[in-house]
């Protein structure tokens, strides 16, 4: 691997590269939070990602999700999935080594009752 200084974008991922002055690197908290976002989206079963924190480093990144998913997908198979999914895209889009995704699932929607995209139980009759 050659080490050289670099600035501007990386083609790759159209994030900047540099390091120095108020550049934003790959890496930076918000991209990370956009990558993992995106990349647990595509997960089947997954309605809603929330980046809840990321702690990030010189050379890693440990990252909690909060996910609202469909009723007749395995939680358990989706959150490693989405744990999986976001380190390998996070991973490649960085350069940074993914220590940690944690996982947690607040919410579960029932197709017919709750909407495509509602993120909220329905209210309560009183």
């Amino acid at each position: 691997m050659t080490t050289r200084p670099s600035t501007g974008t990386n083609p790759g991922t159209g994030l900047a590269t540099g390091t120095t002055g108020s550049e934003r690197r790959p890496g930076d908290a918000t991209d990370v939070a956009r990558i993992a976002v995106q990349a647990a989206s595509l997960v089947p079963g997954v309605s809603v990602v929330r980046p809840a924190a990321v702690r990030l480093d010189d050379r890693s990144v440990g990252l909690d999700l909060h996910l609202i998913t469909w009723y007749g997908h395995s939680v358990p198979t989706i959150a490693e999935t989405v744990r999986a999914v976001v380190a390998d895209r996070v991973a490649a889009q960085t350069g940074l080594t993914v220590a940690v995704v944690t996982v947690t699932v607040d919410d579960l929607l029932v197709p017919g009752v709750d909407g495509p995209g509602a993120g909220a139980a329905a209210p309560e009759d009183g």
